[in-house]
């Protein structure tokens, strides 16, 4: 009797992983052709090294003071003055054919027999009649506020340029500033003749 032999295949590991079909995932592998991640790293350490060095002089040298970066201004929105019935004051009103505004009244009120004179001087520095305003001249100086006062004379304690942008302390300030001089000479519009412009004939 003839003997028949069975081969029996041994399945081992090796055996298994043959038969496992292949993966069509690639691996990830970094790209090689960008820059080498020191290059980046260095260029990180110099630009902080920059800013370091840039904040250490800005230090050195100024005050920095944190501040709100929106202000509100609040104000009356009337001005209320007393009616100055002098004859200076009439032919001041004359001169610019309409009625005097309350800061003229102001004026007039400060001034009084050289309201007329005072007047016309401020209209030929600041014909709009603002407050809050402020010119730049070419010496570097600036006029300010109502009268266009220059800055040359605001360097004096207790003087802020910023309460001088309210009308009445600019008029204020300008009458110490005529009666210390004796006359309107510290405005240039006296000193060219411009303000005669704004006198009536």
């Amino acid at each position: 009797m003839a003997r028949v032999a069975l081969r029996i295949p041994v399945w081992n590991n090796a055996s298994k992983k043959s038969l496992r079909p292949r993966s069509s995932r690639r691996r990830f592998e970094p790209a090689s052709h960008g820059r080498p991640g020191w290059i980046l790293s260095a260029a990180a350490v110099l630009l902080g090294s920059i800013c370091v060095c840039v904040g250490l002089v800005i230090h050195a040298n100024y005050t920095l003071s944190p501040q709100w970066p929106v202000t509100l201004h609040w104000q009356w929105p009337l001005v209320i003055a007393e009616r100055t019935r002098s004859p200076d004051a009439y032919f001041a009103q004359l001169d610019q054919n309409r009625t005097l505004t309350a800061y003229q009244q102001y004026t007039c009120e400060k001034f009084g027999s050289a309201c007329r004179l005072a007047l016309a001087i401020q209209r030929a520095e600041n014909p709009q009649g603002k407050c809050e305003i402020y010119h730049y001249n070419t010496d570097g100086t600036l006029d300010w506020g109502y009268f266009q006062i220059n800055t040359v004379h605001l360097k004096r304690p207790g003087v802020n340029l910023r309460d001088l942008l309210d009308c009445k302390a600019n008029i204020d300030f300008a009458y110490q500033l005529y009666l210390e001089k004796g006359n309107f000479t510290p405005w240039s519009t006296y000193n060219n003749g411009l303000y005669r412009k704004f006198l009536g004939q």
